[in-house]
């Protein structure tokens, strides 16, 4: 792993640097840089601090280490919310693949981490798609239920 990567304040500032490349952030950039801020457990004026030295061009001391196994989880959850928050835009896909390579996910640990994402999300999704048609099909039946009984009146 190149040094700096195990830096949680080095990894905001890279994935800032990144998103600020074209001069703006994407509303998928925002999404991801406050997730990348919350799941990094940054303090609540780091991601504005850090924001601003990229702007000024200033550098920033070194922040909390961070452990492989964090970095997989920062990974997961950055990964879920391109998946599911964002129209996976090639910025935002950057950022994920800058993530990647500052944590060193090799390809085999990234097919694990998206085959057990998969397996969640589907659990997730399936739940939501069913809660979701249930409760269409309650509000069919109570609106039938009214139509039934307006036209037994009406007979």
């Amino acid at each position: 792993m190149e040094l700096g990567f195990t830096d949680r304040r080095a990894v905001f500032h890279g994935a800032t640097i990144l998103a600020l490349r074209d001069g703006q952030l994407s509303n998928g950039e925002k999404r991801l840089l406050v997730k990348l801020a919350h799941a990094l457990r940054l303090d609540e004026d780091e991601p504005k601090r850090v924001y601003d030295a990229v702007v000024n061009s200033e550098s920033l001391e070194s922040g909390q280490e961070i452990g492989g196994q964090e970095m997989r989880m920062v990974y997961e959850q950055l990964l879920e919310a391109v998946l599911m928050h964002t129209d996976r835009s090639d910025d935002e896909l950057t950022i994920l693949a800058y993530l990647r390579r500052a944590f060193d996910i090799g390809d085999a640990e990234h097919r694990a981490i998206t085959r057990s994402l998969d397996r969640q999300l589907e659990e997730i999704i399936h739940r939501t798609v069913l809660q979701d048609f249930r409760m269409r099909l309650d509000d069919t039946m109570e609106r039938i239920g009214g139509i039934f009984d307006m036209i037994r009146i009406q007979i």
